[in-house]
């Protein structure tokens, strides 16, 4: 069984992140989350432990860490939008699609985040060096199926144009593939190695 760290006071965990992603893409989310260089563990289609239970099965279990196996805390879940919630994503599309000015708002968003990444709601991923946050920079641009839904940053290096912090390095990705809220407003994940006291 897993100890949780929590017996300190005022100590917190996270716990999980619950992301979603679109009826049918499920292999495809995988592929997206293996090249950001993490384990996933799909209940559907791979081995697993007994303590896992049957509630895991709609969900991809995704390992931060690498040899964790805790199925509690510091993990992601990814599972597939509801049916409310797709029915919600299908009419937006819709209506972005009809709507010019939605549309320009929309694309406008997308561009701001491709600029400004470290000013755009994201989720910060740790990474142990430079050269593990450039390796999965390339694996995701090398992987065909996902060219058309990721936009990669260049990587911000201490003193390179457009660093906002000396003591980290940071890559951003966006995509439309996972949320943890609308899929139409995407997602971004920052992947970041912190260069002070490591």
């Amino acid at each position: 069984m897993t100890t949780r760290p929590l017996d300190r006071p005022g100590a917190h965990l996270l716990n999980h992140v619950e992301l979603i992603y679109a009826p049918g893409e499920r292999a495809l989310v995988r592929s997206f989350l293996e090249a950001l260089g993490l384990r996933v563990l799909d209940p559907q289609v791979d081995p697993v432990p007994p303590e896992l239970g049957p509630a895991a099965g709609p969900y991809l279990i995704v390992y931060l860490a690498e040899g964790d196996d805790d199925l509690i805390d510091n993990v992601v879940y990814a599972s597939e939008a509801s049916p409310e919630q797709w029915a919600l994503e299908s009419a937006l599309r819709d209506r972005l699609s009809e709507d010019e000015q939605l549309r320009a708002l929309h694309a406008s968003h997308r561009e701001a985040c491709a600029k400004q990444p470290q000013a755009m709601t994201h989720v910060g991923l740790a990474y142990a060096s430079t050269e593990a946050v450039k390796a999965a920079i390339e694996r995701l641009s090398a992987t065909p199926s996902l060219r058309d839904r990721i936009t990669l940053s260049e990587v911000f290096e201490p003193g390179d144009p457009g660093s906002v912090d000396d003591r980290v390095t940071q890559a951003f990705v966006y995509t439309d593939l996972v949320s943890v809220g609308l899929l139409l407003g995407g997602q971004q994940f920052e992947l970041q190695v912190r260069l002070d006291g490591v």
